[in-house]
C-alpha cells in the first residue's frame, strides 16, 4: 500500500490533562527522549539525533504493540521552551503531527494539551483512527502518571 498526502486541517485527536507538577518540570520531562520508555508502551529502542535549538532534531523508534513490531521515524518541528513541543512521527502506514501545549496552573500544576493531525496515510488510515486515538489517550495518561511520580521523587 502506498502512503499518500492527506494533510488534515482538523485534528483527529485533542485531549488535555492536569498534571501535578510545575510546567517547566513537565516540559523538560516530555522533551527528554531518554524518558520516553517510561510512558510510551512497547518502546524497545530509540535513537535521537539532537541539533542546536532542537528544531530539526530527528529520531527513530522501535515499538512492539499488539504483538507487532513497528519502526517510526520523526523530527522535531517546533520547540518553544516551556510552552510548546511539536513533532512529526511516522511509520510505513501513517504520518502524524503531534503538538504538546503547556500552560501554568496555580499551585505548581500544568495543563497539558495534546493535539494530533494525520499528514499521510495508506488507504486504510481511516480505519485506524480510533485505535490511534486510544493509543494517544493511554500514552497521555501514562505520561501524567510517570511525570507526577518523578516530580514527587525529586522533592
Amino acid at each position: 500500500m502506498q502512503v499518500k498526502d492527506i494533510n488534515e486541517t482538523v485534528p483527529f485527536y485533542v485531549e488535555s490533562v492536569e498534571i501535578n507538577a510545575p510546567k517547566d518540570f513537565v516540559f523538560k520531562f516530555l522533551s527528554d527522549y531518554q524518558k520516553n520508555g517510561t510512558w510510551i508502551k512497547g518502546l524497545k529502542e530509540e535513537t535521537f539525533n539532537k541539533v542546536d535549538g532542537n528544531v530539526g532534531s530527528t529520531f527513530e523508534e522501535k515499538i512492539k504493540m499488539y504483538g507487532s513490531k513497528e519502526e517510526y521515524t520523526g523530527k522535531v518541528l517546533a520547540y518553544e521552551d516551556g510552552k510548546m513541543y511539536q513533532i512529526e512521527i511516522g511509520s510505513k502506514w501513517v504520518d502524524f503531527k503531534i503538538e504538546y501545549d503547556f500552560e501554568d496552573v496555580p499551585t505548581d500544576k500544568t495543563h497539558l494539551t495534546e493535539t494530533a493531525w494525520i499528514l499521510k496515510g495508506t488507504s486504510l488510515y481511516k480505519l485506524f483512527k480510533s485505535i490511534d486515538r486510544h493509543i494517544l489517550h493511554k500514552q497521555l495518561l501514562k505520561l501524567k502518571e510517570v511525570v507526577e511520580a518523578d516530580y514527587k521523587a525529586s522533592k
